[in-house]
């Protein structure tokens, strides 16, 4: 397993300047978020000259790109849908075959909102086929597709071996019944992780060395099911380039264990 960072939470840098600035933080590889802190779409990640700078510096600083992601509403928000469909390209240019997502909060909760959801996801895993990537859903608090349950059910009705699961294991922690079993049941599934730690019942992200998570048994889980992928630090509440050394040292030290 490989720490990486999240450019979401590094945006008072261009995106070179952030891949730079992970670098001496001590992450093994980067997330790229196609947005900013505040949820905007950072437009110059659609400009194809930018890109190859992009790529440039990635490998200047030898650091491994894990993952594109977007998190919109791309249920019900048509100019998400469409920005995330027009990103899905943008992976295979920036070098990796994994692309992060996640949808829309849960509305009606009936047979029209999921129907639309699967209808929607069906157009974006086809423009993945066409290029190669794999989309990791993100199963989160409040959304359509909350649960790992929700999950399966996805895959059951979008049967394509380009979508997979972005595992948030603090997501887990407080929606699935058993997390550690949901790791098992998603086994290969599993493409793509985000590390933080949680208190039980409460949707805040902690730092991993905080929190009622003992980490080290679902990261234990993982290697058993032969994740050996990214795992991404998702802080929002923190000055991510404060407390990163420190976070990434406990959870490498604890992968080492």
């Amino acid at each position: 397993m490989k720490i990486c960072g999240r450019t979401q939470m590094l945006d008072q840098y261009s995106f070179c300047d952030s891949f730079r600035v992970m670098k001496k933080l001590g992450f093994d590889g980067v997330e790229i978020c196609l947005e900013n802190r505040k949820w905007e779409v950072r437009e110059e990640l659609f400009d194809s000259r930018y890109l190859e700078s992009c790529k440039e510096v990635l490998q200047e600083v030898n650091m491994g790109t894990f993952s594109l992601s977007y998190h919109c509403d791309y249920i019900y928000n048509d100019i998400c849908f469409e920005n995330l469909k027009k990103a899905i390209p943008v992976a295979r240019i920036l070098g990796t075959e994994i692309f992060v997502f996640s949808g829309g909060r849960k509305q009606t909760g009936d047979a029209d909102e999921w129907n639309l959801m699967v209808n929607r996801t069906k157009e974006l895993v086809e423009i993945a086929e066409s290029n190669g990537i794999i989309l990791a859903n993100e199963p989160e608090p409040k959304l359509v597709v909350r649960t790992t349950a929700d999950l399966i059910r996805l895959f059951n009705e979008v049967d394509s071996d380009h979508l997979s699961c972005n595992m948030d294991l603090g997501h887990s922690f407080l929606c699935d019944p058993d997390p550690l079993e949901a790791i098992r049941e998603l086994g290969s599934k599993i493409v793509h992780t985000h590390v933080e730690n949680m208190k039980q019942g409460i949707h805040n992200h902690l730092l991993p060395q905080e929190g009622d998570m003992d980490l080290a048994i679902y990261l234990n889980e993982l290697s058993k099911i032969g994740f050996d992928g990214g795992m991404a630090l998702d802080l929002y509440n923190y000055d991510y380039e404060q407390v990163a050394p420190a976070a990434v040292d406990f959870l490498k030290n604890m992968i080492s264990e």
